[in-house]
């Protein structure tokens, strides 16, 4: 274990992306335990620690801005009710820095103000069933289920129903792509299922994780995604609320421990995940965009976006943050996202050995 917590002390630590996650890392009391003993023994860890506290202190009196409607998926990142939406969006990574903060302190605040911005959201947002644009909700179901003792009764149901709604609505889609769409649908439905304790909902996600990998993914470790997208870009999306959803959603039920699963064609995420070590690590170079076949990135691509450029390559810092959640299941990965210089990783601490186990 000293090897491994040497790992994460080699560099100046810093809190180097919360912003725009929607794949949280959710500590039982043993791993919150874990980690409040690290933070005593090693300065940097508490440093790092730290500086998440002082951005969960720092919006305390920041009023909530929930949407009716959100305006994200499809639409180009220079669209104006897009960026609108994204500034909206500060709400969902202040209350993953709300739920963080808690793991290293137990001052009640922090739960009255994710109170206080959940249930803005659930009054005022309409749920539509999209899973690209529900999916960037993950901090406000985990926060809801961690500071679930802070809300009333008639708050809890007010949650709750919400909860069940974008449920219902995903699950009632007619039709959902089947690449990252439906791991995020999928992803969402079991989070939902195992925090109002909903055996429906559960069942129906764990099914549905099964389906996706027997026919979003190959046994070769390619994916739907990259045959669609021609871009590792997408694989790497598809893969992460899979493996999210697995280390978090087990500790409710062991019929969500799917990593290792194998379906009939062979084609398992363990797989897919390996299948991206080569390009994350710098081994292999990869053009993205060439051959896609979708739309959208051509209109991307059309209007000057650099990321979207046909032949761009992809850049091994965008697979971090997948092995930041896959060194859970094999330590050895940390090596992949700690070759940086001067940035370790908050969410690969949380998952590594040092707090897992």
């Amino acid at each position: 274990m000293k090897t491994i917590l040497l790992c994460f002390t080699m560099f100046f630590l810093v809190l180097n992306s919360l912003a725009q996650t929607t794949n949280l890392v959710i500590l039982n009391s043993k791993e919150i335990n874990k980690l409040r003993s690290v933070m005593e023994e090693n300065n940097q860890v508490r440093e790092l620690y730290n500086s998440i506290l002082e951005e969960a202190k720092a919006g305390l009196h920041r009023p909530p801005k929930p949407v009716e409607i959100i305006y994200y998926e499809g639409l180009l990142d220079t669209d104006p009710k897009r960026i609108e939406t994204v500034k909206s969006f500060a709400d969902i990574d202040y209350v993953i820095s709300l739920i963080y903060a808690s793991y290293g302190n137990d001052d009640p605040v922090f739960g009255e103000k994710a109170k206080e911005i959940i249930l803005a959201w659930a009054q005022t947002y309409e749920p539509t069933g999209n899973p690209i644009n529900e999916n960037k909700f993950n901090a406000f179901y985990w926060g809801y289920y961690i500071f679930k003792n802070k809300f009333r009764k008639n708050e809890q149901k007010i949650v709750e129903d919400w909860f069940l709604e974008i449920a219902n609505k995903e699950m009632n889609r007619e039709r959902t792509p089947n690449n990252n769409w439906e791991a995020k649908r999928c992803k969402m439905i079991g989070i939902i299922g195992c925090i109002l304790e909903n055996e429906q909902l559960r069942t129906y996600s764990i099914e549905g994780f099964k389906k996706y990998i027997l026919t979003a993914y190959y046994k070769d470790g390619t994916s739907r995604d990259l045959e669609q997208r021609d871009a590792l870009h997408y694989h790497v999306s598809g893969l992460k609320p899979c493996v999210s959803a697995f280390i978090n959603l087990s500790k409710f039920d062991s019929r969500f421990e799917l990593f290792d699963f194998v379906s009939g064609n062979g084609s398992s995420i363990k797989k897919s995940v390996e299948y991206v070590i080569p390009y994350a690590t710098g081994e292999k170079k990869r053009p993205e965009w060439k051959n896609t076949k979708v739309k959208l990135d051509k209109e991307r691509a059309a209007a000057g976006l650099a990321e979207y450029q046909p032949g761009k390559l992809f850049d091994p810092e965008k697979a971090y943050s997948l092995f930041e959640l896959a060194c859970y299941y094999n330590p050895d990965w940390i090596s992949i996202f700690e070759k940086r210089d001067r940035i370790t990783s908050w969410m690969g601490l949380l998952n590594s050995p040092v707090i897992r186990n």
